[in-house]
């Protein structure tokens, strides 16, 4: 049995409606002429002031490359860092939000200038580039490690498993000293129904 206390007077409607053990105890004369916020009320409310919610989808993957050699050349593919698969078949028109976060480790005396790219999979077909470059661009004298992340959202309408892989582009370059490595790599997908 569900008591309503005064502040819960909005929500009695969607208990007495919802909740086959709560039973009204409130009568007419103790709610005055207050009114409350009634479910339909609520539903307006929301289809007015904001879009409707819809399901969502997360997945995650990870990787990481290095120790590398010095790339004084472009290379001659691209070399895979992290991926991740997501289906979004019982998705009504999805967006896929992808975050690409890493950890950079440099070792001292070294220039790099890694270009990031996105391929995107469809069912196993072809990948596709999508989303442009990404760049991270450093010269260390000394040895550290940076983050490095971006962002990406897919808006094109695909309804199906989709594989996402970023890699580092062969336009990237590594001079001077060898041994960078990329940790901690992890690409996440966000999908999200619109309406």
């Amino acid at each position: 049995m569900c008591n309503i206390s005064g502040n819960e007077r909005g929500f009695e409607n969607f208990l007495a409606n919802n909740h086959p053990n709560c039973r009204r105890h409130n009568s007419e004369n103790e709610l005055g002429s207050e009114n409350f916020l009634t479910t339909s009320d609520t539903s307006n409310r929301r289809s007015n002031n904001s879009p409707e919610p819809g399901r969502a989808l997360l997945s995650c993957g990870s990787g990481g490359i290095g120790p590398m050699p010095i790339i004084s050349t472009h290379l001659s593919r691209p070399i895979p860092v992290a991926s991740v698969s997501i289906d979004t078949s019982r998705l009504c028109n999805p967006r896929v939000l992808l975050t690409f976060t890493s950890l950079i480790c440099l070792p001292a005396t070294i220039l790099v200038n890694l270009n990031f790219i996105i391929e995107k999979c469809t069912d196993g077909g072809c990948p596709q580039e999508i989303g442009g470059t990404h760049t991270f661009s450093e010269l260390a004298s000394v040895l550290e490690s940076e983050s490095f992340c971006f962002q990406y959202c897919d808006c094109s309408p695909c309804t199906s498993c989709t594989t996402y892989t970023v890699k580092l582009a062969p336009s990237s370059l590594i001079a001077e000293t060898a041994g960078l490595t990329i940790t901690n790599a992890t690409l996440t997908a966000l999908a999200i129904e619109t309406f």
